[in-house]
């Protein structure tokens, strides 16, 4: 399986077990959140705080103790879509998204994670929730070319459920739904050559 141009789905890419580590880690009340005034660059009217933490900063540094508690679900996902080889992490973080009152529910900002070269994005899903993500078909070519919002046509939507995971090319534009009613959105994403 090539992992160029796809986009693919899995549940229960690591063990009930283990989802169920990494999710009681994550949603403690000791670990190391840090409040972020707006967790996706918002081009909507209203800002949409929420919380993160860097597994792996920028460049490939790991960042947290708490990179090897997630890394399983990094190395199933390379392994189903068969990269093989030396694999190098760009970066790896965790986003909370907290069930926020908002009068304006418009998908968040379309973005790529990174655009200096080709990779791909392991979404993982900690816990279940409202707030899709939504892949588009169009792809990064350059920042002359940044697309707005009703250039984008939708290619999937992938429901957040404890355990799945989506793997993509990312120069996929792509995005989240808010989530709502009680239901914070809670996921894992690396990038990964």
């Amino acid at each position: 399986m090539e992992w160029h141009n796809k986009v693919f789905v899995f549940d229960n890419i690591i063990s009930l077990e283990k989802q169920e580590e990494i999710k009681s880690v994550l949603l403690s009340d000791t670990f190391p959140w840090f409040y972020q005034p707006d967790v996706t660059n918002a081009a909507v009217l209203e800002k949409r705080p929420g919380f993160a933490h860097v597994f792996v900063s920028t460049g490939g540094k790991i960042n947290s103790p708490h990179h090897e508690l997630v890394l399983p679900i990094v190395k199933n996902a390379c392994e189903k879509v068969d990269m093989r080889g030396e694999r190098k992490y760009l970066q790896g973080r965790t986003f909370l998204q907290l069930s926020l009152n908002l009068k304006n529910y418009d998908l968040d900002m379309p973005h790529v994670d990174l655009r200096d070269f080709k990779h791909m994005v392991v979404l993982y899903y900690v816990k279940d929730a409202d707030g899709e993500t939504v892949i588009y078909n169009e792809q990064y070519t350059d920042d002359k070319n940044i697309p707005k919002n009703n250039d984008l046509t939708e290619k999937t939507r992938v429901m957040p459920k404890q355990g799945r995971v989506v793997i993509f090319d990312g120069f996929y534009w792509h995005t989240a739904a808010q989530p709502q009613n009680g239901n914070d959105r809670c996921i894992i994403n690396y990038n990964v050559v």
